[in-house]
């Protein structure tokens, strides 16, 4: 019996060590500028799930902005942001290095310079300027910076002192290696990296694009990715992701938001586990009776339907959620459950070890298990009469939050016949 334990833990060991080593880089950061279009985006992957989002109005000497981050036991803990001149920040972890000290014996600061480049600079080239000027000791990772004009720059430390990388083309990537050191070649094996610059070599710059990249690059396992956001640096526009979900946002304009003052938020109580489900995308529907179906944890929502996906002077429809909770227990749980008591009913050794194994590897590999946020099993829907012949329609839902804060499904299309 003893030799079959050890089995099984050795076996639950290299499953977990193999989660933790997919996961154990973390953080996918890029921004791209065209004559339209400046966005910016990351991915924030690490265990901690209680993640917030603190604004800050303007005050004497420091400009209105935004903090992503983390609730810790320490306060809070910022990982990203914007101000309200359209300069933009986020960071990635690096390989600890022991070499990075105030070779030059520069001035330091309060706090992180990052923060203090958000609350005083409008453009990349003050932040160039401040990171020149002073020395930070925080050198756990590295920073992009990207602001409104499409300028862009990735803030490392080099041998003695810090050091700018430039974009070179239409668009900039940072994960979780040294874009200054061009000698290692184990950099250049970063999956996430290669994917995202793969992904921009072949596409135009859109917001769908930078969502695409989000979704190919995040992470699940021990350090999952969190929060993923969009920041549009020209209209001041955020688009935020819960939990690496991205058929659900929430979108928020900064300037509107810092008029109500200091605010925050926890991000995961923004959202509402939205999934659309009827009309399906691309189906074909009799028009003279749609029904809209539709998952969410919300109390109340907004239809929208429109031949014009922008879905200009579109009157939502508003709609109160029927409350009615199905049981949730999952087939999943009830399966293994079942399994559990027949293997120790059985008495048998090879069938107790196979069901422990078996729990082992779906734990490793079903996101569900791991998932605080699961999909939602409130089903509501909605019926509209009389659609024009022959028209392509799209169609999404808005749930109503607190705050005048509200979560947004993806757009879906259909074709009235």
């Amino acid at each position: 019996m003893k030799n079959y334990t050890l089995i099984v833990i050795v076996l639950s060991q290299i499953m977990t060590f193999q989660r933790f080593s997919v996961s154990l880089q973390a953080c996918t950061v890029f921004s791209a500028a065209t004559n339209n279009k400046i966005l910016a985006a990351a991915n924030k992957d690490w265990s901690n799930i209680d993640t917030r989002m603190l604004f800050l109005p303007a005050s004497e000497g420091k400009y209105g902005r935004v903090y992503f981050g983390y609730q810790i036991p320490q306060g809070f803990q910022n990982a990203g942001g914007m101000n309200n001149q359209g300069l933009w920040y986020d960071g990635a972890s690096l390989p600890q290095r022991s070499d990075i000290k105030n070779h030059y014996n520069k001035p330091t600061v309060k706090g992180e310079l990052c923060e203090k480049a958000l609350e005083e600079c409008a453009s990349v080239d003050e932040v160039i300027a401040m990171y020149r000027k002073y020395f930070s000791p925080h050198w756990q990772g590295h920073s992009m910076w990207a602001d409104k004009y499409g300028n862009s720059i990735i803030v490392e430390f080099g041998e003695k002192d810090v050091i700018f990388i430039r974009r070179k083309n239409d668009y900039q990537v940072m994960t979780n290696f040294y874009v200054s050191d061009t000698t290692n070649a184990r950099w250049l094996n970063s999956y996430r990296y290669n994917v995202a610059v793969e992904m921009f070599e072949n596409n135009d710059i859109t917001s769908s694009l930078f969502r695409s990249i989000l979704n190919a690059t995040h992470q699940t396992g021990m350090n999952p990715t969190v929060y993923s956001n969009i920041y549009d640096l020209k209209n001041g526009d955020l688009y935020i992701h819960n939990f690496h979900n991205y058929d659900e946002f929430v979108k928020i304009n900064l300037a509107e938001q810092l008029t109500k003052g200091q605010q925050y938020f926890k991000i995961p109580a923004l959202f509402n586990q939205i999934n659309l489900s009827k009309p399906q995308m691309g189906a074909e529907v009799d028009p003279s009776s749609v029904t809209f179906v539709w998952y969410g944890n919300a109390q109340t929502y907004n239809l929208y339907y429109s031949e014009n996906p922008d879905f200009v002077n579109c009157i939502p429809v508003n709609t109160l959620s029927s409350l009615i909770n199905p049981i949730q227990a999952s087939s999943l749980h009830l399966a293994l459950f079942l399994l559990g008591v027949i293997a120790w009913r059985l008495k048998k050794k090879l069938i107790k070890i196979f069901f422990c194994v078996s729990l082992i590897f779906l734990s490793c590999e079903m996101d569900i298990i791991n998932s605080p946020y699961k999909p939602s099993k409130l089903e509501h829907s909605i019926t509209i009469e009389d659609l024009k012949p022959n028209t392509q329609y799209y169609w999404k839902i808005e749930a109503l939050g607190e705050n005048n804060i509200n979560s947004e499904s993806l757009i879906k299309s259909f074709t009235s016949n």
